[in-house]
């Protein structure tokens, strides 16, 4: 269990996933002028988000890309639980329990937090809204805003944008460097195009 406070690298296999996913983004590029890249402050989205800013001045040596780091985009805080296994051979009943249960509480009370010091849904919620806020508004007229987080993040700030209720991020899937696209209507709205795309890894078991 990682989360905001439990900072590591990337492995190998997340720098291959990052290039991956590079790539796939790249076509996303035509066309555009000013594309705004964004990340967490912890070093696997940064670091990810790194690699996507190489590759694309690399194949738009044109575009102008404004690489940006918010700590507003990190992952939740999820208290006692960060560092501790809850899958496999290393994971405990009492670690299991605590997630089940608390979990299953967030899902009803978005205010509930990780025992431990952690955060609760509502927690994050408002500096994702925050973030997004202020990187806006520093960037009016950027083409495409990219944004680099975590996967309970995500859940988190699509719910928000998408449902108006953050307590439906449950229902929301996110794998590893998936792939979100979303419309930000005239009248502020946000639409849906593509939610957990995960078709740049389609060729990872060959």
């Amino acid at each position: 269990m990682q989360g905001g406070g439990f900072d590591i690298e990337l492995n190998e296999h997340g720098k291959r996933q990052a290039r991956q996913v590079a790539h796939e983004l790249v076509t996303l590029m035509a066309n555009r002028e000013t594309v705004v890249l964004a990340s967490s402050h912890l070093q696997r989205a940064a670091q990810t988000a790194d690699v996507l800013h190489e590759i694309w001045k690399t194949q738009h040596a044109h575009l102008e890309v404004a690489r940006v780091t918010l700590k507003e985009f990190g992952e939740m805080r999820f208290g006692n639980l960060e560092g501790n296994a809850l899958r496999g051979p290393e994971a405990t009943d009492e670690s299991k329990a605590l997630f089940r249960d608390n979990n299953y509480k967030m899902t009803q009370d978005k205010h509930v937090c990780w025992p431990g010091g952690g955060e609760s849904t509502a927690d994050v919620e408002t500096r994702g809204l925050q973030g997004l806020d202020a990187l806006t508004k520093q960037y009016p007229d950027a083409d495409l805003l990219v944004i680099v987080a975590h996967g309970r993040f995500n859940k988190i700030l699509l719910a928000s944008l998408l449902y108006k209720n953050v307590l439906q991020h449950s229902e929301i899937e996110q794998g590893n460097t998936c792939i979100n696209v979303i419309d930000q209507r005239k009248d502020g709205k946000y639409e849906q195009v593509v939610l957990n795309y995960l078709g740049h890894l389609r060729n990872e078991c060959d």
